[in-house]
């Protein structure tokens, strides 16, 4: 609900006033219906205790909902505060170096991967992690790492690392479909 905070409030204490009201009402028809004798009167006063009464609940729920209305409304204010804040901070991210920004692309890339690795093993998680930034750093050295496409330098980590799994592109990588093929190194034959 995007009244003036002033509105909401009046509003919400009128519901509130409504509820006791028509709660004060419900008590006294319950009395009045069990002291009646008369099966007329009776069936008349459970009518309108029914009705009453369907009034204190649709009033509460309208209350509850104002509240998650609100609720809702102030966590989309803080969702697009914080997205503001990210743009403003965007310029600084774009500050980084090409080489740094494929870098942490292809981290991110991988983060899934090390983590399905790990069956959730927050230290195993760490050592793979580490060993990923060391052989990105290694990787870096290379003269082709600024040309080559995302996929490739992602799938090169995999088959350096031995991950299984799948690898899940973003929608801003686009798939390698021109790039080299993966040359993997052979393993060591077991001599014995």
């Amino acid at each position: 609900m995007s009244c003036q905070p002033e509105k909401q409030a009046r509003a919400e204490a009128m519901l509130g006033e409504i509820a006791e009201l028509a709660l004060m009402v419900a008590r006294e028809l319950a009395v009045r219906t069990r002291q009646s004798e008369d099966v007329d009167q009776t069936v008349a006063l459970a009518g309108a205790f029914q009705n009453v009464s369907r009034v204190v609940r649709l009033t509460l729920a309208l209350d509850f909902k104002l509240e998650r209305d609100a609720a809702r409304d102030a966590r989309a204010e803080a969702r697009e505060a914080q997205e503001a804040e990210a743009e403003a901070a965007a310029p600084e991210c774009a500050a980084r170096s090409p080489i740094e920004a494929r870098k942490s692309r292809v981290s991110n890339l991988l983060n899934r991967l090390i983590w399905n690795e790990c069956e959730g093993d927050a230290d195993e998680y760490e050592v793979l992690s580490d060993d990923l930034t060391s052989r990105l750093e290694e990787a870096t050295r290379n003269a082709d790492f600024a040309t080559l496409p995302i996929e490739v330098i992602a799938r090169r980590m995999i088959a350096d690392m031995r991950l299984s799994g799948e690898l899940t592109l973003s929608l801003c990588e686009p798939p390698a479909a021109h790039a080299p093929a993966l040359q993997r190194t052979p393993e060591p034959a077991d001599t014995g």
